[in-house]
């Protein structure tokens, strides 16, 4: 009888694939709203979501250019459900976080290059 083995990079990769679900049905629901909002909210959590999942299934989440592309995604979508979803202070906690995690790669990028 084989036991059923759970690691991190098992439970991870289905927990990112449900997500993907969730936020395909999200923006699913933005975009039926037929607002300008609403659709370019859905992009960003397309792209955000996106940008996770090709992370994780390709495991280069170390590398700078993802980290640069999911941060940005983050700054993206904050400015959008700020601006268009009601102005609360999670999105502009969320932009804020994503603001400071670029300059902090840009700033360790140049000190490598150096």
């Amino acid at each position: 009888m084989s036991k059923l083995r759970l690691d991190a990079v098992t439970v991870t990769k289905a927990f990112t694939a449900v997500l993907l679900l969730v936020a395909l049905v999200s923006v699913v629901g933005l975009v039926s709203e037929q607002t300008v909002g609403g659709l370019l909210e859905g992009v960003t959590i397309l792209y955000l979501v996106g940008v996770l999942f090709v992370g994780v299934f390709r495991d280069i989440m170390r590398t700078l250019r993802w980290r640069v592309a999911f941060f940005s995604g983050i700054v993206l979508w904050s400015v959008t459900n700020y601006v268009f979803a009601g102005r609360d202070q999670f999105s502009l906690l969320m932009g804020v976080a994503g603001l400071i995690m670029l300059v902090m790669l840009g700033y360790q990028s140049l000190q490598a290059d150096e």
